[in-house]
This record gives structure tokens, C-alpha cells and sequence, in this order.
């Protein structure tokens, strides 16, 4: 079995933040110097966009991973590297991640996991292979309940939910939290890190009367200690996907301490030559 944990960014509705909490975690631990693959398991391939990886023609995809054989497709072979950031005349590495990149194709690949007894366990089953070569694994599946959002569950040991500091976020948790309690008797491996609140609105020191409600359901729904610091609404986040960057980059790092203490939770599952690598203390 794989010793390297495959944490899964999970929300039942779109615009929860799910695809830019899994972008900022996997930034966030390659500026640590650990080695993080992605896998874009969502057809609207938000993830490999702000990664900046262009699908080329004859070049596998996350479809032909979950689709063919080992024999026929080689998972290796889907695999890209991201390419570096850049401000102004300032370039951001970006060497130590990789992506498993989907396209709009991926949707076809809801039929061929349809129709498999074991579609819960096909993406970690074609990710045993290669999951040692990287110090964690980091999926984006679609926002929807589908056997894509099912395999890339049961792909995952570590699972995280992002969720929208408004009433449709609370709905999106309930239905996260529903599907995760339906599929853990055969996912005894999984573990729920924590909730995130997402889009959290502040007016001065204080947060606004919708976003501290709606944080206060959410705390209602799932323990204190799952819950996670909130990722305010600012623009530096699109900013920083559109420069394909971290928050911390463009001087703006406090915004990053939702993701640190993600970082943190995650540190236990992590090999001790990469646990060692986040800190302890936040910035």
C-alpha cells in the first residue's frame, strides 16, 4: 500500500472553493520542497487551467487513465509538469509539482465507471503504481454527485470540504458530509480533515452577520476541531491563479493561514522526510 497520503478537496456545488483550496495546498507544500501530484478529476479542468497545462493532442488524460488498462495506458505517461509562474520579469518556480490534466472528454468517463462493480476504487487503484514518486497526491473532482466524484473519494485517505461562508455553502456541506457517510463502511482508510469556510466576508475587525452565521452552522454540523480557519473573499486569490502563483508571492502571506494549518493537519500521514518540511508555526 502507498505511504503517501491522497488528500481530496470535496463540495457537492459549485463555487465552494474547491478547486482553488486544492490549487493553494498543492502550491503551498511545493514552495516547501515537497513533491505534490495533482489530478484534475473534474471535466470543467479548472485545475489544469490555473495550472497553466496545455492538453496536447495524443497525450493521455485523466479519461484514458480511468478508462484503459495499465498495458494500453501507462499512468506515467498522463503525467505533466507545471509550468513555472511569472510576475512581471520575475519568474515562481514550480518544480516540484506535477498534474494529471482532464478536458471537456473526462464526461465520457462517468459512463465506462458506470458500468464497473468497483468504481469507487478505480482512480487508487491506477494511482498505486506511480503515488510513491510524489509526497502527496492532491485531487479536484467535479462538484456534483457522479462516479467521478465517487472514484476520486475512494481515492482519497485524507478528505477536506471547502465550503461558502453563505447559505448555499451550508447546503453544499450537508451534501458532502451525506455522500462521505454513505460511502465510509467501504472507505475505512478515509479521514475527514477538516471544513473550510470559503468567501468569508468581513466588514473592519469584524465578520459580517451572514458569514458568522453561517460559520456557526457550519461548526454545528461537523466537531469544533474539524473546523478549519476561513479563506476571506479577496481578490488577491484570483490574482494569484492568474499569475499562476501563491497569495504568499504577491506580499500577501496572511492569506495563506487557512492553507498552513491545513498544511499542519495533513503532517502526520506525510513521510517523515517531508513532514519535517512544514512548520510547525504559521507565518
Amino acid at each position: 500500500m502507498s505511504n503517501t497520503p491522497t488528500v481530496v478537496s470535496l463540495g457537492l456545488a459549485g463555487g465552494q472553493g474547491k478547486s482553488t483550496v486544492a490549487l493553494m495546498l498543492g502550491r503551498y507544500l511545493g514552495k516547501l520542497g515537497i513533491p505534490v501530484l495533482f489530478v484534475d478529476a473534474d471535466p470543467q479542468s479548472s485545475l489544469t487551467s490555473f495550472l497553466g497545462v496545455k492538453v496536447e493532442p495524443n497525450t493521455p488524460t485523466l479519461l484514458e487513465v480511468l478508462t484503459q488498462p495499465e498495458e494500453k495506458t501507462r499512468i506515467i505517461d498522463a503525467i505533466a509538469s507545471v509550468p513555472d509562474g511569472q510576475i512581471g520579469e520575475r519568474s515562481i518556480s514550480n518544480a516540484n509539482l506535477f498534474l494529471i490534466p482532464a478536458d471537456d472528454g473526462l464526461e465520457s468517463a462517468n459512463y465506462k465507471l458506470a458500468s464497473s462493480g468497483l468504481s469507487l476504487f478505480i482512480l487508487r487503484n491506477r494511482l498505486q503504481p506511480i503515488i510513491n514518486n510524489f509526497g502527496v497526491a492532491i485531487v479536484d473532482p467535479p462538484p456534483e454527485r457522479s462516479h467521478l466524484a465517487q472514484t476520486s473519494l475512494g481515492a482519497g485517505d485524507k478528505w477536506v470540504i471547502p465550503a461558502e461562508s453563505n447559505v448555499k455553502g451550508v447546503q453544499s456541506l450537508l451534501r458532502t458530509l451525506e455522500l462521505i457517510k454513505e460511502f465510509k463502511p467501504a472507505l475505512p482508510y478515509g479521514e475527514l480533515l477538516g471544513v473550510v469556510p470559503f468567501r468569508a466576508r468581513w466588514t473592519g475587525l469584524h465578520p459580517t452577520k451572514a458569514t458568522q452565521s453561517s460559520i456557526d452552522t457550519m461548526r454545528q454540523l461537523v466537531k469544533d476541531e474539524l473546523m478549519l480557519p476561513h479563506i476571506l473573499e479577496s481578490d488577491v486569490y484570483k490574482n494569484a491563479i492568474n499569475y499562476r502563483v501563491s497569495p504568499s508571492d504577491l506580499g500577501q502571506v496572511s492569506l495563506e493561514y487557512a492553507i498552513q494549518i491545513l498544511a499542519q493537519r495533513l503532517k502526520p500521514a506525510l513521510l517523515e522526510k517531508y513532514a519535517k518540511l512544514i512548520p510547525t508555526e504559521t507565518a
